[in-house]
């Protein structure tokens, strides 16, 4: 939550001054009760803070209501404070001639009412910020287990003979294998894991090695359907595809790793 108090710092003073105005100018209207949007406003509100302590709202959306949230009890605080604030300074011009007393109880009223509207507001923001870095804290350690988990499924699935792999990229260049239709940059990587750096790696790769790789990347069959080992053999041999002078060219960074690309 300090992060986005210091990121919209301005618009939330803006938020809390405009706050102070409507509060000021409606305390002088005569007490009618809620409207009936105004009660629906607050109903939204009460229902946004909920959603954002209970972190129903996961990812950037849930974001967006932590600021919402934000700026809705900036706003609001700053209508009850212009209220209290309007409401003391007409108790102070009613009571000039008073007793000193009554208008000291009435400034000690108010007081009481802001503070406990601060600190109301204060116990929202604890709530919405705590929110938010436990959505951050799962966000960043689900790409962790989600990454393991992966792998280690793969892996079960793979089927076949685990290719040889090298220690590094011979010369420490490897060759270009997002230029094989179907290689993205996530299978590239996972390739550079298993020490494939190499198109002639990929070409000397037998039938099983070829079938456990698909294993282990969770494409089963997607090297033979794609015949990796027939493009890496002409990339290899100096020679090139039509996928890979599109890569080249620029028409296209690449195969994308989520799903075979097109004929």
């Amino acid at each position: 939550m300090p992060y986005l108090v210091q990121t919209f710092a301005v618009p939330l003073l803006i938020a809390l001054a405009g706050g102070l105005a409507v509060g000021w100018i409606t305390s002088d209207k005569e007490d009618e009760g809620p409207s009936g949007l105004a009660a629906a406003a607050m109903v939204i509100f009460a229902l946004m803070v909920v959603a954002a302590a209970l972190n129903w709202v996961p990812g950037r959306p849930g974001l967006w209501l932590d600021t919402a949230v934000l700026f809705g009890a900036a706003y609001l605080t700053g209508c009850i404070a212009g209220a209290f604030a309007r409401v003391f300074t007409d108790k102070v011009e009613e009571t000039v001639t008073s007793p000193l007393g009554d208008m000291v109880g009435a400034a000690t009223s108010a007081t009481g009412a802001v503070k406990a509207v601060a600190e109301a507001t204060t116990s929202v923001a604890r709530l919405v910020g705590d929110a938010a870095e436990r959505r951050n804290a799962a966000a960043a350690a689900a790409p962790q287990a989600a990454s393991g988990g992966a792998q280690a499924a793969a892996e079960a699935m793979a089927q076949g003979t685990k290719p040889h792999g090298l220690a590094g990229p011979r010369g420490g260049r490897p060759d270009e294998l997002e230029l094989i239709r179907g290689v993205g940059p996530q299978n590239e990587a996972r390739l550079h894991a298993l020490g494939v750096f190499h198109f002639d790696q990929i070409a000397a790769w037998t039938p099983k090695e070829a079938q456990w790789v698909g294993g282990y990347l969770a494409f089963p069959g997607r090297i033979e359907r794609e015949d990796w080992i027939g493009q890496a053999k002409v990339l290899a041999a100096g020679g090139t595809t039509a996928h890979a002078d599109r890569v080249r060219s620029g028409d296209i960074a690449s195969t994308p790793d989520g799903k075979p690309p097109a004929a």
